[in-house]
């Protein structure tokens, strides 16, 4: 399974909300986290965050993907998600 959207960089400043996305239910035989940046430094430095919470709290990460394709204003608006097709050399840099 997929965790909801979590906003790369309200996950660094310590969101209560965006850290709740990270949890793996117990049944769940494979676990991604969905997160959402458009700032490569950002994005690592969130990877390296959701790692050491899946260690912290033993809830393994099976992988991290990057969202390109929200198309809501909230994501859109800050250059985040589907906004991101429109920049391929932006993208490119993330991935």
């Amino acid at each position: 399974s997929m965790s909801e959207m979590v906003y790369a960089r309200s996950l660094l400043k310590g969101c209560p909300v965006e850290r709740a996305r990270l949890r793996r239910a117990t049944n769940e035989k494979c676990f991604g986290v969905q997160i959402a940046t458009n700032n490569v430094e950002e994005g690592v430095a969130a990877m390296r965050m959701i790692q050491q919470h899946a260690r912290k709290y033993d809830s393994p990460v099976d992988f991290i993907d990057l969202n390109c394709g929200c198309p809501i204003h909230e994501a859109t608006r800050r250059g985040l998600g589907s906004s991101l097709l429109r920049s391929p050399k932006k993208l490119g840099r993330l991935v």
